[in-house]
């Protein structure tokens, strides 16, 4: 359930200040357009690079190291869906479980280079 959409969706404001786009499709009238219901149901598959190393390794012919590896890391690569809300993997514990409030960080997206040398 992505209730994102229902918090932001209230038709009646649109003469009031900007609106998201999906609720353009709705009659200023509608005072019921906020509360949850099931047209908030959305698909939650996805497919996720969480994390993949790449890395090369250097045998050198040099007497002060035996190898070198150099290599690069990625975590949260990408993420394919059709889901509109921030992340599609919402949390199942707590009080509202399977219910995308909106109520957390999105997962970061980090680099790491780095070298290992044997000596």
């Amino acid at each position: 359930m992505n209730a994102t959409p229902a918090n932001l969706n209230n038709p009646t404001d649109s003469k009031l200040q900007n609106i998201p786009q999906f609720t353009l499709n709705e009659a200023f009238t509608d005072v019921n357009g906020y509360l949850i219901s099931d047209r908030f149901l959305e698909s939650g598959s996805y497919l996720r690079m969480d994390n993949a190393t790449l890395g090369y390794n250097i045998k050198t012919q040099s007497g002060a190291f035996k190898a070198i590896r150099l290599y690069v890391t990625g975590d949260n690569l990408f993420v394919i869906t059709k889901y509109r809300g921030v992340d599609p993997e919402v949390n199942i514990g707590g009080l509202t479980p399977g219910i995308d409030n909106n109520n957390f960080y999105p997962k970061t997206r980090t680099f790491l280079f780095g070298i290992n040398a044997s000596f």
